[in-house]
C-alpha cells in the first residue's frame, strides 16, 4: 500500500456523510453512529500518523466493526432509509477494505 491518504480521504467522507444526515436527529442511535463515526476519523488519523502502531490500526479497525454493526440497525428502526443505509455501508465497506489492506501490509 502506498498511499494511505485514500483511507483518510474515504473516512471523512463517511463521516461528514453521517453527521450531515444525523447530527440534529434526536434518537439515541443517531448519536451512537455519529459518535462511532467521529472516533472511526480519530482513530484513522492516529493510525496513518503512528507507522508502527497496530494497535491503533486495530482500534480503527474496532470502530468500523461496531459502526457496520449499527447501520443495518438504523436502517430497520427507520432513522436512514434502505437507500441512505445502503450507501452507508458501501462507504463503510470501502473503508474496511482500505484498513484491512493497511493492517495486512504493516503487520508484515
Amino acid at each position: 500500500m502506498s498511499d494511505p491518504a485514500p483511507l483518510f480521504t474515504d473516512t471523512y467522507d463517511l463521516t461528514a456523510w453521517l453527521l450531515g444526515g444525523l447530527h440534529e436527529h434526536p434518537s439515541a442511535l443517531a448519536r451512537v453512529l455519529c459518535g462511532l463515526a467521529l472516533e472511526l476519523l480519530d482513530a484513522v488519523t492516529d493510525a496513518l500518523g503512528q507507522r508502527d502502531d497496530l494497535a491503533a490500526l486495530g482500534e480503527a479497525d474496532e470502530l468500523l466493526a461496531r459502526l457496520r454493526l449499527r447501520l443495518p440497525l438504523a436502517g430497520s428502526i427507520e432513522l436512514l432509509d434502505e437507500r441512505r443505509m445502503l450507501h452507508a455501508l458501501e462507504r463503510a465497506d470501502g473503508v474496511g477494505r482500505q484498513l484491512g489492506a493497511l493492517l495486512r501490509h504493516r503487520s508484515r
